[in-house]
């Protein structure tokens, strides 16, 4: 069992928002850590009967299934409605917010899923929060990693304080869906990405539990709010929502901070920095589709029920916060889906990747002191942190610099062969159309040079890197060809799919590893006295291919090397090898 954390929250030992919830719901509807006085959380089953207790207690509930896990388990989501609308459809139709909360994305990290549960019951059967839904639909997805979570075990979360079993971090076929929201190879994946595009929520909140040092904060979270997010919803965020937010948490007695860590680390005067995330995580990929969203961080150390109140309370909170001027967010939703729209085929540069910027701002770390001991086992030492706590002044490095960006052409064409990126371009909600004609033109497009792949697979996959030549060539498009026009809602999903520069592109995952394989070879007698042709006519080639032996004895000694120099330079070598097949309408 992981040791406690040596500090929490004053509060936190009263966690009134959980006690009154407990004492007046009804017993029939207490959760299994409620029941347990916080040692044990629910089974999937538990969740499910949960789900359905709900629905029978509140004509405001409706629980679906939304898809089936590898191992056949309903994926289940619950919606909260005064209106009963309880299909995408309907509730775009009452007007109102739509708020999508998840939680064991990863299953270990069950704390929000009790929270949630209650949460939902202090809606829509206790109705202490029923005013709520004048002006939003919830939408509740309390395990997300459903095969997952039946991994259980006591030993799954070394790192973690309770609750005595729960879940395993990754999916029954090994992937964490967290690396998952762009790629999408989990059918668990999938069937989330059809249900976000169908519901397409307004704001979404994603619940984990972080480990690593011991510090005093109870919760830490990020949100996109630089250039990862369009202009205009970066700064609801800043402006509205976070200070909003840090002031009701502090309220609540809670400390909370940003998610991130030092520059260097274990040196707090380096600064602290925010990490920035690409498309594949939560919250990189919903501002990538221009929604706001909170990622909620508890820790590991502090106990189950300490973690289950703050996330009780930030969803509490965001909540509150965001039916106080619903219309506003939903007035910055959409402006951002009409701009990102506008920019088919102009020059706008968009952002792709960045690192934090060297802007700063004062910045108190709250730390608790902390010893180095000997360890005979690992023959250095090892922290033992103290009840002592410790404010240390600091910087925050909390802005973006970006340092990858992308004009948005006016569309792509993706041949049809290329079956798996189709399915994705649908997965996402990317709008598309067939091609009923064979298109003749020259294109803006890339020659993808110098692959090289991953030692390790990382998430299933063999991830490739390589240098991105931009060229214009002289392509043929075949009927039935795919065209994506980029006016278009989700067109900086589409950007970060087939831009091949992107971090999360989908040949950066290895989706089209084939374009990077040589299909026909020469023999030595039958090339050498082709290339011997080439060198005579080609005065320039050869002055480029001495240069390389005199540069590079590894070449120089390797015979075949040296002939397939002259090989790739020759009309022989198929001209679609490192040939991007997606091209760019610009």
């Amino acid at each position: 069992m992981a040791p406690v954390s040596q500090w929490e929250p004053p509060a936190a030992k009263a966690a009134a928002s959980l006690a009154e919830s407990t004492a007046a719901a009804p017993k029939t509807l207490l959760t299994v850590g409620e029941r347990s006085n916080w040692t044990e959380t629910g089974r999937y089953a538990d969740s499910v009967a949960y789900a359905r207790a709900l629905e029978k207690a509140s004509p405001w509930v409706k629980t679906i299934s939304f898809g089936k896990s590898p191992q056949g388990r309903d994926i289940i989501a619950t919606i909260v409605s005064k209106d009963r609308a309880f299909t995408p459809d309907a509730a775009r139709k009452t007007g109102k917010l739509i708020v999508l909360l998840e939680s064991c994305i990863h299953p270990g990290e069950v704390d929000g899923k009790e929270a949630g549960e209650m949460l939902l019951r202090d809606v829509a059967v206790t109705k202490k929060y029923a005013a709520w839904l004048d002006h939003v639909i919830l939408i509740n997805i309390p395990i997300f990693n459903v095969d997952g979570h039946e991994i259980w075990s006591g030993y799954n979360r070394i790192n973690q304080q309770g609750p005595n079993a729960m879940g395993f971090r990754a999916t029954a076929q090994r992937l964490n869906l967290n690396r998952d929201f762009l790629k999408a190879d989990a059918p668990e994946m999938k069937a989330w990405l059809r249900f976000f595009n169908a519901w397409l929520p307004d704001f979404f909140i994603d619940n984990h539990v972080t480990d690593g040092a011991d510090f005093q904060y109870d919760i830490t979270i990020d949100t996109p709010m630089n250039q990862d997010i369009w202009a205009n919803l970066a700064q609801w965020t800043r402006e509205r929502y976070l200070p909003a937010l840090n002031d009701a948490m502090t309220t609540d007695g809670h400390v909370m901070g940003p998610y991130g860590g030092f520059r260097q680390r274990g040196r707090p005067e380096s600064g602290f920095e925010t990490l920035g995330v690409t498309p594949r995580f939560s919250n990189g990929y919903l501002a990538a589709q221009n929604r706001p969203s909170l990622l909620v961080e508890t820790h590991s150390l502090k106990t189950f029920k300490t973690r289950s109140w703050g996330h009780y309370n930030i969803m509490k909170r965001s909540i509150e916060i965001l039916i106080r001027d619903p219309k506003t967010l939903q007035a910055a939703v959409r402006e951002a889906d009409r701009a990102v729209a506008a920019l088919a085929g102009s020059a706008v540069s968009v952002h792709l990747d960045g690192k934090s910027s060297n802007e700063t701002k004062p910045f108190t770390f709250r730390a608790l002191k902390a010893v180095a001991r000997p360890s005979e086992l690992n023959g250095a030492t090892v922290l033992a942190y103290q009840k002592e706590t410790l404010d240390i002044p600091t910087t925050i490095y909390d802005r973006m610099t970006t340092t990858l960006a992308a004009t948005v052409p006016k569309g792509y064409y993706v041949p049809a062969e290329w079956i798996e990126i189709l399915e994705r371009l649908e997965l996402h909600g990317v709008k598309t159309e067939r091609t009923t004609k064979e298109i003749q033109g020259e294109f803006a497009t890339y020659r993808l040079k110098e692959p090289k792949w991953s030692a390790t697979p990382f998430e299933g996959r063999l991830a490739v890197d390589f240098k991105v030549v931009p060229v214009k060539e002289k392509r043929t498009i075949p009927a039935g060809s795919v065209y994506v026009p980029m006016n278009q809602r989700a067109a900086r999903v589409a950007l970060n799919l087939l831009e091949p520069a992107a971090p999360d592109s989908l040949v950066r995952w290895g989706f089209l590893n084939s374009i990077f394989e040589q299909k026909e070879y020469f023999s030595d007698y039958v090339f050498e006295p082709i290339a011997q042709e080439m060198a005579r006519r080609h005065p320039q080639l050869k002055a480029e291919f001495d240069a390389k032996l005199k540069a590079d004895a590894k070449f120089a000694a390797n015979p075949r090397a040296r002939l397939q120099w002259w090989y790739e330079r020759s009309p022989y070598l198929e001209p679609d090898k490192d040939a991007y097949p997606i091209v760019r309408v610009d």
